[in-house]
């Protein structure tokens, strides 16, 4: 069947803020989940925060609230007492941090408990529908969340988020004690609760994303820097998505070829008339006075090491047979940077290995396969490789 029937409240009052998350609190354990309008504005935010318990479901408008107002929510979040419920939980708790400086304390993060049960599709719907029966309907998936006022659809659409994650949670957590994965679940979900916001550094060569960016040279090179710059500023002043301002592949015509005049810029496919009034003056001066761009520093020349690459092959296949065991990804099991932290440190004993792997659950299981490897290349030396 398709996700029907919610009818979630939606929360404006400071108060009503506080009492239902009163409720959550006593009830002990509270799904929640966040939209932004990433996909619509510039300096994307916090735009919705679904909760839904003991049956109700609610969802919080912390556009109309401040900050201060949705201290209860985020006293909610830090109550150690309270199991949340989130799915890939990463980008909410980044954007819980950012926005309202809040920590998430007794995180259950169900995608985390699909990865470690092996679950071929950890994705919220594929869940919801094998274990409860329920189809969401994802057509709001790319719904522009900032805009007000929120129709009932929508508002049922982002319920459908966290109305079933209790059930998830149940069915899931039962498979993993099942397994004996449990304490597997809990040492991840720990380690996601540091999870923190981190402002992205300023990056000068940001333009050569741009496809074709790369090829270019000289002046050509120059103008889309220039250009680039020019549509993140005018993005940010109206708080839009760069693509609404100038696609990148405009850019890279005007680059390239760069008109002589307004007439010659409203020709290129692209333009059209309205940018032409609106920005036509500024791209001119912009390609006319691009500066000069510092050219990307040189790599230094690649050499490839035999030896530390052959030993990384060996720890990816010991890796492997174990998660092939488990039937879980590999990934999920040691990251090929694990791998190559132990391949670089080379640990003795498992406490160096888990500096290595980050866990404890990992690091006891592969410590058994890892340790004698990294004990034949200490006993091989340190340029004999042994490939595998």
């Amino acid at each position: 069947m398709v996700v029907s029937g919610l009818h979630p409240e939606l929360i404006c009052d400071p108060a009503r803020v506080q009492d239902v998350c009163t409720r959550a609190s006593a009830a002990g354990v509270v799904a929640v989940d966040t939209e932004s309008d990433s996909l619509h504005s510039y300096f994307h935010k916090l735009c919705l925060i679904q909760l839904s318990f003991a049956g109700n479901n609610f969802v919080i408008d912390p556009l109309a609230l401040t900050r201060e107002e949705l201290g209860a929510f985020a006293g909610l979040l830090a109550d150690g007492r309270v199991e949340k419920l989130l799915h890939g939980a990463d980008y909410d708790l980044r954007v819980l941090d950012r926005d309202l400086g809040a920590r998430v304390v007794h995180l259950r993060d169900t995608q985390v408990a699909a990865q470690l049960l092996g679950e071929p599709l950890t994705g919220l719907a594929a869940l919801i529908e094998r274990e409860a029966g329920v189809t969401l309907d994802k057509k709001y998936q790319r719904a522009d969340w900032g805009h007000r006022p929120l129709t009932p659809e929508l508002l049922a659409y982002a319920a459908g988020d966290t109305a079933h994650l209790e059930l998830l949670r149940s069915r899931l957590s039962e498979k993993l004690v099942g397994l004996g994965r449990l304490p597997w679940w809990d040492e991840e979900c720990a380690a996601l609760e540091s999870v923190r916001w981190e402002e992205p550094a300023p990056n000068p060569l940001a333009f050569e994303r741009i496809k074709g960016a790369r090829k270019l040279a000289g002046q050509a090179r120059d103008r889309l820097a220039a250009l680039h710059l020019w549509r993140e500023r005018e993005a940010a002043a109206a708080d839009v998505p760069p693509f609404r301002i100038m696609n990148a592949e405009v850019l890279l015509e005007l680059a390239q070829s760069p008109p002589a005049d307004l007439a010659a810029l409203g020709e290129v496919r692209g333009v059209g008339k309205s940018t032409v009034r609106r920005f036509g003056r500024d791209i001119l001066y912009t390609i006319s006075q691009a500066p000069q761009v510092a050219e990307r520093a040189a790599r230094a020349r690649f050499t490839l090491d035999r030896v530390r690459e052959a030993r990384i092959k060996q720890a990816r296949a010991a890796r492997d047979a174990v998660a092939g065991a488990l039937a879980i990804e590999p990934g999920v099991l040691g990251s090929r940077a694990a791998l190559e932290a132990v391949v670089d440190r080379q640990p003795r004993d498992e406490a160096e290995l888990r500096g290595c792997l980050a866990r404890a659950w990992r690091t006891a299981l592969l410590a058994p396969v890892l340790l004698p490897l990294v004990a034949s290349w200490r006993a091989a030396g340190p340029r004999d490789a042994h490939p595998a």
